[in-house]
């Protein structure tokens, strides 16, 4: 085709050339005398014009030929392949769709598709989970309520089988084996049927006949005979009934054995931001636990989403719901300079670091801390951890450090300090050294039964400290109160430490050696890592021989997490490490929460094993509290809370009270019509007797 586009392009360049030199004839010849026979100089001279022509297109079409061949080359030798080219669009994704629709490219380019239809692997017991799925199958085929009921009590486990083991989800890019979400989909799907099946009056209103009571027993597990069975169940399972108080109890048996998650938001500084991120990957996905621990800058971004409703969260976790007056207001105090775009940033990081080191200089400290207490009062309100946990059903801990601890608990939730506001607590955990804000005092407040603002009589006396200053042992570790309160065995760590993000890497992260672009690359980060991880493991020996000095303890050894566990570590480069200081902004905000959600992505798959069944779970049991009787539901254990119910009981007993009155006016005014009408009859039979005797 090229050939012939050439050859096209030699002709019209040869006809183009005739054309101009045919203009041109009277300077050629025929233009003497008549009689003259001049025709033979002037064809030599126009025989020589047109081989010159045609040397110079030949020439022309073949520097083309050159230029055109030399092009494709050029490409050649830059060409990319189909795998950069996803991977590229794998580690620039802006939303979980397109990375994932990268994950999925790359697996069938990979093969990597084939390692997931493959169910055997020496990681895992995959003829137990096999075994246990075509139970389920039966069991749900035949409308087996009581051997499906058995085989969710019996072997519920989160970790069967060795299925959560990271080595089954680093094999590819877009999730694990599908025999694994085969049978988590297949659990799911049989809790929301039972939690779906009717009760005894439903079936019968329902106009189904004669209706099994799963509540009659079956005897020892055995199945229900078909022929008891009337109508088509829930997609396949036959009609059961079921009472609503036999699922609640089914219910919260099994979670209760199944246990449940908890969110760790770990440090940060400006870090901090990406849990913001991590919140929202999470969220998006349903998979945001309903118990959230944060510690230093975690706790700011716990308490900012835990006293938020489902409906608030997605304009929260975008940064359109956060204020951030208190930083932009003293940035503006500062002075500012009216430049545009780049010059503008540049001036007012100046002015900020500018002032920072004045204060350093005049008041031995960096940053304002009543600029933080600002933005987090702005955001958080003056709500109390009962009153958020009311709002929001989601279990709020903010832990303190404190020297001595001096009686006040190092984990502050709507059990252990249901009336400190929320405010407080996120600054108190976030309080730290004196180099960094100075030795200013760190108050907790709460709120009386009047719902007035006072101190937190227990941390009077309280010297609140950096969480670094805390050296914690197993018995008192925060994480494991979490543990006991709230039956939590399973977590959900987003490490944001700076100093611990260059050796530290997600637990679930992809395949590695393919998931870089330069093997010298993938080197290098693995030699940064194993180093990282042996200096942690040295640290860790020397800590057990109560060899280690207590202020490198703090800073380097992790605190103990008494539990399953994940780790979520943003990835960060070298440049990140200048914004430690940087101001919080709109365009800070949307960047770090990008970042964030990108280290939550390729864990995705493996936290839909770890806690869809619990997902399942919880949904099956709030609607089934729904479905019961209130006095099931929790009530209010503080002042305000008691309170609030004696003024809504004291409400409603003037509302009958309102009620009785309006009804016996109602019936005394009913009373009045009836008299007024019998007189009217009786004076009305009157005058008619008296007509005829007149």
């Amino acid at each position: 085709m090229a050939t012939g586009w050439h050859v096209s392009r030699f002709w019209r360049w040869h006809v183009v050339d005739l054309i101009r030199l045919t203009r041109h004839k009277s300077l050629a010849g025929w233009n003497g005398s008549p009689g003259q026979n001049t025709r033979t100089p002037r064809l030599g001279w126009i025989s020589y014009a047109t081989m010159s022509v045609m040397l110079v297109s030949a020439w022309r079409m073949l520097v083309d030929i050159v230029r055109f061949w030399h092009r494709k080359l050029i490409a050649w030798l830059h060409r990319r392949a189909p795998i950069d080219i996803w991977l590229e669009i794998l580690h620039t994704a802006t939303d979980f769709e397109e990375w994932d629709e990268a994950a999925l490219q790359l697996d069938n380019l990979l093969g990597l598709d084939i390692w997931r239809n493959n169910p055997t692997s020496r990681h895992y017991d995959y003829r137990l989970i096999h075994e246990r799925l075509a139970r389920i199958h039966d069991a749900r085929d035949d409308g087996d309520i009581h051997a499906l009921v058995n085989l969710l009590r019996s072997g519920l486990v989160r970790n069967l089988g060795n299925i959560t083991a990271p080595k089954l989800y680093n094999g590819s890019f877009a999730g694990t084996k599908y025999l694994i979400e085969e049978y988590i989909t297949n659990v799911a799907q049989a809790i929301e049927d039972i939690g779906r099946l009717p009760t005894p009056a439903e079936a019968e209103a329902m106009g189904l006949g004669p209706v099994v009571n799963f509540d009659d027993g079956g005897g020892g597990g055995g199945g229900i005979a078909s022929g008891e069975l009337i109508g088509v169940g829930i997609d396949r399972m036959p009609i059961a009934a079921m009472s609503t108080q036999t699922k609640l109890d089914f219910i919260h048996d099994t979670r209760q054995a199944f246990g449940r998650t908890s969110l760790v938001l770990q440090g940060g500084a400006i870090f901090g931001l990406c849990h913001l991120g991590i919140i929202k990957a999470l969220f998006l996905r349903g998979l945001l636990p309903r118990i959230i621990t944060g510690t230093a800058t975690g706790a700011l971004m716990a308490a900012l989403v835990a006293i938020h409703t489902e409906e608030e969260l997605p304009r929260v976790l975008s940064g359109d719901g956060i204020d951030l007056s208190a930083f932009a207001g003293r940035t503006k105090a500062a002075g500012s300079s009216g430049d545009k775009g780049m010059e503008q940033s540049f001036w007012s990081e100046l002015a900020t670091a500018v002032r920072r080191v004045q204060r350093f200089w005049r008041e031995g400290h960096f940053l304002d801390v009543k600029v933080l207490e600002d933005c987090v009062r702005a955001n958080v309100g003056d709500l109390t951890f009962e009153e958020a946990y009311q709002r929001s059903k989601r279990v709020l801990n903010i832990t303190v450090a404190t020297a001595g601890q001096g009686g006040v608990p190092t984990l502050l939730n709507y059990l252990t300090a249901p009336n400190v506001l929320v405010w407080t607590a996120a600054v108190a955990s976030n309080a730290s050294t004196t180099t960094l804000y100075g030795d200013r005092e760190t108050r907790i407040l709460c709120k009386d039964p009047k719902g007035n603002i006072i101190p937190w009589t227990p941390a009077d006396t309280a010297d609140f400290r950096h969480w670094t200053h805390a050296s914690y042992s197993d018995r008192e570790s925060p994480l494991l109160r979490v543990a006991e309160l709230f039956n939590v065995n399973h977590f959900i760590v987003s490490q944001a430490r700076p100093y611990l993000i260059p050796f530290l890497q997600s637990d679930m992260h992809g395949p590695s050696l393919v998931e870089t672009r330069s093997k010298t690359t993938s080197v290098t980060a693995f030699l940064v890592r194993m180093m990282g991880l042996e200096v942690r493991h040295r640290l860790k020996q020397l800590d057990a021989l109560s060899l280690l000095p207590a202020a490198i303890r703090r800073f380097l050894v992790d605190e103990i997490v008494p539990g399953a566990s994940m780790t979520l570590v943003p990835e960060v480069t070298v440049g990140d490490f200048v914004r430690l200081l940087e101001t919080p902004t709109k365009e800070t905000l949307e960047y770090w929460i990008l970042r964030g959600e990108r280290s939550v992505w390729p864990a995705v798959s493996a936290l839909k094993i770890r806690c869809a069944i619990e997902t399942e779970l919880d949904r099956a049991y709030q609607q089934a509290r729904r479905l019961k009787a209130g006095g099931l539901r929790r009530k209010g254990s503080s002042m305000m809370a008691m309170a609030a119910a004696l003024a809504e009981g004291r409400e409603r007993e003037r509302e009958r009270e309102q009620r009785e009155r309006e009804q016996r006016e109602r019936e005394q005014r009913e009373r009045e019509q009836r008299e007024r009408e019998k007189e009217r009859d009786r004076a009305h039979s009157t005058g008619a007797r008296r007509v005829p005797s007149a």
